[in-house]
């Protein structure tokens, strides 16, 4: 029996309702044709090496949990210098969180590890058709008698919610938390990211390091007071460079939460975020489309207005989030960081002839010198379906020639236009014919 037309112009139509991804009351498009995320089987490295751990091919350091961790993350080429650590009760593990026992997030463009002492190892990975893969590692040391690494649906209450947009996503909260690290929601929370000011960020995290300005909501917990009131009581100091006076720290790999790491987390998962959401917005809208085609006589893989509007403003998104527009300006003398986690984090830089990288740091009014995010050199964006890179190198090129949305590139100097173009030639591979023409 042929489709019914009016349905499916109902159906693109409500596609065009759903471009921002805000969830509505039990709809998730992300678990509908043609993405059918939890019913998809998952197609990223984890999933790999879930089955060689089950099959006794891969074994990690049984010599403590701390050795196991560390030999996990050498696995998967995740530095330990990447640590951060947050004690707000925001996990699935919350009985094993607090300001004396913080969980550690570990991260690299490929991965984001969670781990908490005594509990499971949380992972992050990410599938080139669905986005990112939500799994929980069952160690020796934690509840499990065996390694067992196995997909979990319940992360996706927080990260497939209105908190990530309504797409499968990783996020930063900041919360006021009191003596347990349990959240005092009446007091307020927000997702931070690059955009959100010094002042916002953090509540619920320890950060070491320094800045300058307002100080952030890291290293202290609350108690209540009057109705929607909260009163400091533990502060563990605005700018400390070790926190070995809040915790027992030799039980973490580093015993540092780096600010310089807090800050390229959020510019990562900003990014990261936006890759997804591109790339699985291309994917429902064109499939749309092309039901749409069989019955309208449209010519083969032309693609109707309306989806190619969609496209259009999808890119533009994507633009803004690899340009790090809206970047919140750092004030006075920007801030420090230690030197363990920019060493670490430069060693993954691709350089141009010059020495330049997209991973250069600047850390006075901003986080990067070339204000495009290394991020396009990640697998995420290497499975960005084929439309919409097309469609975001293209305005990529518009924008680093002066010739782009100044309210998404207007930020951007001629000088710094020409640094990212020259480092994008050096180290990018798969760059359209026309970006490599003098």
């Amino acid at each position: 029996m042929k489709t019914d037309t009016h349905t499916l112009l109902a159906t693109a139509c409500t596609a065009i309702a759903l471009t921002t991804g805000a969830a509505r009351a039990g709809y998730l498009f992300f678990e509908e044709a043609p993405i059918r995320y939890s019913d998809s089987e998952a197609a990223d490295p984890i999933a790999g090496l879930a089955a060689d751990i089950e099959a006794g091919k891969v074994r990690f350091d049984r010599s403590s949990e701390k050795a196991y961790l560390r030999s996990f993350l050498e696995h998967i080429g995740v530095p330990p210098e990447s640590q951060v650590l947050v004690f707000s009760r925001t996990s699935f593990q919350n009985d094993y969180i607090g300001p004396r026992r913080p969980r550690a997030i570990y991260f690299s463009p490929e991965y984001y590890v969670g781990w908490v002492q005594g509990g499971e190892i949380e992972i992050i990975s990410v599938d080139p058709e669905i986005g990112p893969v939500f799994y929980r590692f069952e160690t020796p040391f934690g509840r499990g008698a065996k390694p067992r690494i196995r997909r979990e649906a319940q992360c996706l209450n927080c990260h497939g919610s209105s908190r990530t947009g309504g797409y499968p996503g990783m996020l930063v909260r900041s919360v006021y938390p009191d003596e347990i690290g349990a959240p005092i929601f009446a007091a307020g929370t927000r997702r931070t990211d690059h955009s959100s000011p010094i002042n916002e960020r953090w509540g619920g995290w320890y950060v070491t390091g320094e800045n300058a300005g307002d100080r952030h909501l890291g290293n202290l917990y609350y108690r209540e007071g009057e109705p929607g009131e909260t009163i400091p009581e533990m502060d563990f100091g605005a700018h400390p460079r070790s926190l070995e006076k809040a915790f027992d720290t030799s039980n973490y790999l580093v015993a540092t939460s780096d600010i310089v790491g807090l800050m390229v987390l959020e510019h990562q998962i900003t990014a990261h975020n936006a890759i997804t959401k591109a790339h699985l917005d291309a994917r429902r809208w064109l499939y749309v489309d092309a039901s749409i085609h069989k019955d309208t006589g449209r010519a083969e893989g032309e693609i109707g207005e309306s989806t190619r509007a969609l496209l259009d403003r999808g890119a533009d998104d994507l633009l803004r989030a690899m340009l790090l527009s809206g970047e919140a300006e750092l004030e006075g003398w920007g801030v420090e960081g230690g030197e363990a986690f920019q060493e670490a984090f430069a060693k993954g830089a691709r350089r141009d002839p010059d020495g330049r990288s997209l991973r250069d740091l600047q850390l006075l009014s901003r986080l990067f010198k070339h204000r495009l995010s290394y991020m396009i050199h990640s697998t995420a964006f290497e499975h960005l379906h084929p439309v919409m890179k097309a469609k975001f190198y293209r305005k990529l090129w518009d924008a680093l020639h002066g010739k782009g949305n100044p309210e998404i590139c207007g930020h951007l100097g001629e000088k710094e236009r020409g640094r990212i173009l020259a480092i994008l030639r050096a180290t990018k591979d798969g760059l359209p014919e026309y970006w490599l023409e003098p």
